[in-house]
């Protein structure tokens, strides 16, 4: 079944629908003095609202040319033709369907339409859970306030991080170096974790940031670092001397690192070379839950 609503000329909000309507179309027609179409410029928006009455309102996004779509429980419609010209007067038709509407435009999957997408990453940026953090082993008066030596030969420095309420995705890690050969191991359940010094975490998003749940210190010292991620399967850098900077990264692209809520962790960086090693890490992670696996129904 399906119903269609109008808002006629000089109005901007339908009257209420029925809630039993899942799929929902927006429509406009414009006309010029004779009647005839007319030819406008600009974009109408176009709003929906749960509610019969009030002023809370959700931008219904535009689809593709001259086609809004909204599914789900909706009881009035309104439109705003303030950027809009070129006509002397509108109808507006709002279609209403039993089924959801398809969100996908027509020639998406025959090459004749393009889609605009964007990654995992981007999107929690906008979203203000990504978050990152920066240690750095350089030379003594550098710009890093507080300011941490170069790592002697033979000796690791480590960093404790520490999740609290949230699942987390790491989506990065990159080192900067200038050493001969560093180790970095990774390992959960540490004991005894002292001293350190706290780590900045910040937020990509200086708009609508979401606090971290995150805490990290660098250059603790433990009892036991716990147990090695992978069996003992850590990572090794070289660099042909101590001088050259050479930078890697550990996560290749898709093979994110997730770790649960409440969990405790050592970074153990480690100079296997014969000189002292400068090194910046750098940690980027997401904060929040997964899209799979789809749950059981």
């Amino acid at each position: 079944m399906s119903a269609r609503y109008f808002i006629e000329n000089g109005d901007t909000i339908s009257e209420p629908m029925s809630l039993d309507w899942d799929g929902g179309r927006v429509s406009f027609l414009f006309f010029d003095g004779a009647g005839d179409p007319a030819t406008i410029t600009g974009t109408p928006l176009v709003y929906i609202t749960l509610y019969a009455s009030g002023d809370l309102w959700k931008e219904v996004m535009l689809l593709s040319a001259g086609e809004w779509l909204f599914n789900g429980l909706t009881s009035r419609v309104k439109v705003d033709l303030s950027g809009v010209a070129g006509f002397v007067t509108y109808r507006v038709v709002v279609s209403r369907s039993d089924d959801p509407l398809p969100m996908i435009p027509d020639g998406a999957f025959t090459g004749l339409r393009a889609i605009t997408t964007q990654p995992y990453t981007e999107a929690n940026v906008k979203n203000g859970l990504e978050f990152y953090l920066r240690a750095s082993w350089s030379i003594v008066g550098g710009t890093e306030i507080p300011a941490h030596g170069p790592i002697p030969a033979g000796e690791t420095r480590k960093v404790h991080f520490l999740t609290t309420s949230k699942d987390i995705i790491i989506k990065l890690r990159d080192f900067a170096y200038a050493a001969e050969e560093l180790t970095l191991a990774l390992y959960k359940d540490p004991t005894g974790v002292s001293g350190g010094v706290p780590l900045v975490i910040s937020n990509y998003n200086e708009v609508n940031p979401v606090a971290t749940t995150v805490s990290a210190s660098r250059d603790v010292v433990t009892v036991s670092d716990g147990t090695e991620f992978g069996g003992g399967d850590r990572e090794v850098f070289f660099g042909a001397n101590a001088v050259a900077q050479r930078t890697g990264t550990s996560i290749p692209f898709g093979r994110e690192r997730i770790l649960p809520a409440g969990g405790e962790y050592i970074v153990a960086i480690t100079n296997t070379g014969t000189g002292s090693a400068r090194v910046q890490y750098l940690l980027d992670w997401y904060e929040g839950g997964t899209d799979l696996p789809i749950p059981a129904q």
